[in-house]
C-alpha cells in the first residue's frame, strides 16, 4: 500500500513525514512555527504585551544636538548616521520639517555629539520623510496632554488624549482585535492587528466594547474612555506600532495644523 507523505516549509528548512506520524509530529510542528516566524504569532503585537506588564515608557538612549546655523534635518542625520525619519517622529516635526538655529534635536542611539557638514549636502536634496497623515483616523476628539517623543530622559511611545469619562473610543482602521484585557497600571486595554504589521493600542479605558479574534471597521466604537490604571483624569492613551516598533501617532492620524 502507497504511503502519503505531508510537506512541510519553514523558510529553508523542509520537514517530509507520513499521514501515520503526522499526528505525533504536531507538537513539534507547533513549536517549529513559533521559532520560525509564523504569521500570526508574530503579528506585529509590541513584544512587551507578551509579558505581564506593559511597558510603553523606556529609558531614552541617545543625546541632544543643538542646531548649528544653516544645519537642516538631513545633515544632521548623515552626521549622526541615523535615519530623518526617526529624527522627526521622535522630536515630534511637521511639514516641512525644518529645524531652526539653537534649537535642540533629540538623536537616538548616539553617545558623543558631532559636527555637521553642509558643504558637502546638495542645496536641492529634499528632507525624504514619509508622513501617513490620514491612514489612520482620531479614536477620540480631544487635547493632547502627552505627546510621542523624549522628556525628562524617558521615551515615551504614545499619546495621551483628554475626553470626557465615557466617551466612545472608535478603531483607527480595519482590522482584528489581537487582544483585550486590564494590564497594570494601563488599565483597560485593547490593541488591534491592521495591515502591513501596524498595531494599534488603545489604554485607561472605562469600558471595552469589543472581544478578542473579532473582525473592526475604521470608526466602529471598540470602547469608551476612562481614567482606569495609573491616570487621574479621564484620557486615552493611543499607541501606533510597526513591525513592533512604537512610531509617532501623529504622522498617521490627520494632522492638526
Amino acid at each position: 500500500m502507497n504511503k502519503l507523505y505531508v510537506t512541510f516549509k519553514f523558510k529553508s528548512f523542509q520537514i517530509q513525514v507520513t499521514s501515520s506520524r503526522l499526528v505525533k509530529l504536531i507538537p513539534l510542528l507547533t513549536l517549529a512555527a513559533f521559532a520560525f516566524g509564523c504569521p500570526h504569532v508574530n503579528s506585529g503585537l509590541p513584544p512587551p504585551l507578551r509579558s505581564p506588564l506593559l511597558e510603553t515608557n523606556t529609558p531614552a538612549e541617545g543625546l541632544y544636538h543643538t542646531v548649528a546655523r544653516n544645519d537642516d534635518l538631513n545633515a544632521i542625520a548623515k552626521a549622526y548616521n541615523v535615519d530623518p525619519q526617526q529624527l522627526a517622529e521622535v522630536n515630534n516635526l511637521k511639514p516641512p520639517y525644518l529645524v531652526t538655529e539653537n534649537t535642540k534635536l533629540f538623536i537616538p542611539g548616539v553617545s558623543t555629539t558631532r559636527k555637521t557638514d553642509v558643504s558637502r549636502m546638495p542645496a536641492t536634496l529634499p528632507t525624504r520623510i514619509e508622513d501617513f497623515s490620514g491612514l489612520l483616523a482620531w479614536p477620540v476628539e480631544g487635547k493632547i496632554i502627552s505627546e510621542f517623543g523624549v522628556r525628562g530622559g524617558v521615551q515615551y511611545n504614545g499619546i495621551s488624549i483628554e475626553a470626557a469619562d465615557g466617551t466612545p473610543v472608535r478603531c483607527a482602521d480595519d482590522g482584528r482585535v489581537g487582544h483585550v484585557g486590564s494590564i497594570p497600571g494601563y488599565g483597560n486595554v485593547i490593541l488591534v492587528e491592521h495591515a502591513n504589521r501596524v498595531v494599534t493600542v488603545y489604554a485607561h479605558l472605562k469600558e471595552i466594547k469589543t472581544s478578542t479574534g473579532l473582525t473592526v471597521k475604521k470608526g466602529s466604537v471598540i470602547g469608551t474612555v476612562g481614567s482606569s490604571g495609573r491616570v487621574e483624569t479621564p484620557c486615552l492613551y493611543f499607541e501606533v506600532r510597526s513591525r513592533s516598533k512604537p512610531r509617532n501617532p501623529l504622522f498617521f492620524l490627520v494632522r492638526r495644523m
